[in-house]
């Protein structure tokens, strides 16, 4: 099923679910406006923890909510399966989160399938999701998407997307190996700067893993 608009989406799956508007934005942990945003022109939209909080409210595919694509119930990354990619990394990371009905979604539960199926080299107990907050990795990722990032990777290994630590803070970057051996480190936002290392000199630089996968799902590379 594919409908035009966010606005009839939300509609159709708010009249199927037999909800209010009061029920999804007290269950999205969102302002009343915030909803009312959604069912309101032909150009709005949804993304992020909001689509994930929606969807577990009115039961319906993230994909189909956000886009229109594919089927209305057809969840591909099931919010409802009993095979959980827990995350516990860290405070930036999603943990799993009590299943109270009508409750903002602190967590968001892949289904360990699908994460398998597309990362099969990869360890499941080694894979955590961790939640974009800014738009530095713009466009490739922005604020609101999840990354599912491979924990048991500490070193650079190749050209790539990592998620690093130092004295300010946990950030999502590129790291990109200069001919000289040093580590250049930028962000796809041109807008933000990039730095330059030496990794074994560096004190204040640590890789704590390596993002392989995202959602919404977009190439890498």
């Amino acid at each position: 099923m594919r409908t035009s608009t966010l606005q009839d989406r939300m509609k159709l799956a708010l009249e199927k679910s037999g909800l209010s508007k009061t029920d999804l934005w007290k269950g999205c942990g969102v302002s009343s406006g915030t909803v009312t945003a959604w069912f309101k022109g032909p150009n709005q939209t949804i993304s992020g923890i909001n689509l994930m909080n929606a969807c577990k409210i009115l039961g319906v595919n993230p994909e189909w909510l956000a886009t229109g694509i594919g089927e209305m119930h057809e969840d591909l990354h099931q919010l409802s399966s009993e095979h959980f990619l827990k995350s516990d990394l860290m405070e930036s990371s999603i943990e799993i989160y009590s299943k109270q009905p009508h409750s903002p979604i602190k967590s968001i539960n892949f289904d360990l399938d699908w994460v398998e199926s597309r990362l099969p080299n990869h360890q499941s107990e080694n894979l955590n999701i961790v939640f974009v907050t800014n738009d530095s990795m713009f466009p490739t990722f922005k604020a609101g998407d999840f990354v599912i990032v491979d924990s048991s990777i500490h070193r650079f290994t190749h050209d790539g997307i990592y998620l690093i630590e130092s004295s300010a803070g946990i950030f999502i970057k590129r790291i990109h190996k200069n001919m000289d051996g040093s580590l250049l480190i930028k962000s796809d936002n041109s807008t933000f700067g990039s730095e330059t290392i030496f990794e074994h000199q560096s004190s204040d630089f640590k890789i704590i893993g390596k993002v392989n996968l995202s959602w919404p799902e977009k190439s890498l590379t």
